[in-house]
């Protein structure tokens, strides 16, 4: 019995091809490279086995990903919405920032709105999306052999339970699993 292609080979003929049909929806994390993009992205196309194909940009960021620069794939594909767009600077700006929705309304958003807008835009909440930057500096000090408080304390958490059970509840293991030797 034949069976038909899969699905990782449908997204790479899609990535190779540039075809939009999969605009917004589904993203290509290169492992070589720790970047994601769009499959529709002008950068040079990686190998089939360097790519990880997933759902969503919150998913690419959980796997640890980075956004490419070239696509932008943090941004809308329509037009981006310059506050979304200028909230996402301000993580990248200080990602080990603890926000809050008091920043948000301090700034003079409101909380439901950023939240509708980046679950619509990037598949997770602001506050989602800096949690996760601040998750992910601290699992690069862990690789880079730092220790675990070292790390706690440049991802911004205060509390060390906090910081180990966002850790494992986002990566799925504890972070002293991670620390290198």
């Amino acid at each position: 019995m034949a069976s038909g292609p899969n699905l990782h080979d449908i997204y790479y003929a899609a990535l190779l091809a540039r075809d939009p049909t999969y605009a917004g929806r589904i993203f290509v994390g290169v492992a070589t490279t720790g970047i994601f993009c769009r499959l529709t992205c002008p950068a040079r196309k990686p190998k089939s086995e360097n790519c990880r194909f997933m759902e969503g940009t919150g998913a690419c960021l959980e796997a640890g990903f980075r956004p490419c620069k070239r696509c932008r794939p943090l941004e809308a594909v329509d037009q981006p919405d310059p506050g979304l767009t200028k909230l996402v600077e301000l993580i990248d700006r200080d990602p080990s920032r603890r926000w809050s929705e008091r920043d948000l309304v301090a700034m003079g958003l409101d909380p439901s709105t950023v939240r509708r807008g980046f679950k619509r835009c990037f598949g997770m909440t602001f506050l989602q999306m800096a949690r996760l930057r601040r998750l992910r500096r601290g699992s690069e000090i862990l690789a880079q052999g730092g220790r675990v408080i070292d790390a706690q304390l440049e991802a911004g958490f205060d509390s060390g339970s906090g910081f180990r059970a966002s850790f494992t509840r986002v990566l799925g293991h504890s972070p002293a699993s991670l620390k290198t030797p």
